[in-house]
């Protein structure tokens, strides 16, 4: 069984090259449209892009197609804990 979906923002734009991992770490890439389709995912499928958190999704027996949105990774602000004047 294959299953095919889409990964998108929280806005709704896709998202390109978002690396889509089965179980049996067999692996797809997203498109421009953010679309992948992967083979034999087994059990669960896990979502990992640069600048956005990883996503874990169990896939229901019989389960297909997937819908998939990523929250980008909040990214800290540099502190100078340095001495003034």
């Amino acid at each position: 069984m294959a299953v095919a979906g889409t990964v998108r923002t929280a806005d709704g734009a896709p998202i390109e090259g978002v690396l889509v991992m089965g179980a049996d770490l067999n692996y797809a890439e997203t498109d421009a449209d953010g679309f992948f389709i992967l083979a034999r995912p087994e059990l669960a499928l896990f979502f990992w892009c640069t600048g956005f958190l990883p996503l874990a999704r169990a896939l229901p027996n019989g389960e297909n197609r997937v819908e998939v949105t990523l929250r980008r990774a909040a990214v800290p602000c540099a502190v100078d804990h340095g001495r003034h004047g």
